[in-house]
């Protein structure tokens, strides 16, 4: 059969000899405990395994044996691994941000969405470029003055120097937005404006780089679920504000 003959490269997709041990497409060699997805793509449930669980749902255990149950653990461990592979491997979607939605989100979670950006772009630096970070660390030091700054530098510095790697031309100066951020907390009108600007400068850069990396994968255009989670939270954040600020104006209308 074909499928035995061929396999997929599990760096760029393409299909290869069943016992080539470099791909012919992108160069990248295989170790022996890399997972294909010719192996991904061809597991299934046997009749025997079906009468097995048929008969294990009948009570009749008489035919079943200690080692077949546990072949049958070993392989539903395995699939299972399979399975978690294929979905860091194998995205559905590139980790492109439109900037139309990166604009939304901020707005309408009053920028709370700036914490989930740093946490998802460090998953981004830790998952696909290899780089030794830790977003929930990262993204808990956001909410302590001087640390937050730090970190904010760090990560744009971090993702920086993989998208000059691309020679990217429009890629950013990670003090100069850092130092605009800043800037912007002084300003309580134009200062959201710059911190927007801040963010959509450099997931431009960002987006840019994705396309290469990821140019085979399509862009996500709707809402993730955690996107939806963080509109939530920005939903019932906007509430209490409204809530306190009316009920400010009502008690320094009485104290009037």
């Amino acid at each position: 059969m074909e499928s035995e003959k061929h396999k997929y490269c599990i760096y760029c997709g393409e299909k290869i000899s069943a016992d080539a041990e470099k791909c012919e497409h992108c160069g990248n060699w295989f170790e022996r405990s890399s997972v294909s997805r010719n192996h991904i793509q061809n597991n299934y449930v046997s009749k025997d395994n079906l009468k097995e669980d048929n008969d294990l749902k009948n009570g009749n255990t008489n035919d079943i044996h200690i080692n077949d149950i546990e072949d049958k653990s070993e392989s539903f461990s395995e699939s299972n691994s399979v399975n978690n592979y294929n979905k860091k491997n194998f995205p559905e979607y590139s980790n492109i941000l439109p900037i139309r939605r990166l604009l939304l989100l901020m707005a309408f979670t009053l920028g709370l969405y700036s914490f989930y950006w740093v946490y998802k772009t460090n998953c981004y630096l830790r998952d696909d470029l290899g780089k030794d970070v830790s977003p929930g660390i990262r993204t808990f030091l956001m909410i302590i003055p001087i640390a937050n700054i730090i970190v904010f530098y760090q990560t744009l510095e971090d993702m920086s120097q993989f998208i000059k790697q691309e020679k990217i031309e429009s890629s950013y100066s990670s003090g100069l937005n850092v130092l605009t951020l800043i800037f912007s907390n002084f300003l309580p009108f134009i200062g959201v404006v710059l911190s927007f600007w801040v963010y959509t400068n450099v997931q431009e850069s960002i987006n840019e780089f994705w396309r290469i990396k990821q140019s085979n994968l399509p862009v996500r255009r709707e809402f993730s679920n955690s996107e939806i989670l963080v509109m939530i939270l920005g939903a019932i954040f906007w509430l209490v504000f409204f809530i306190f600020y009316i009920g400010f104006l009502a008690y320094a209308g009485s104290m009037v």
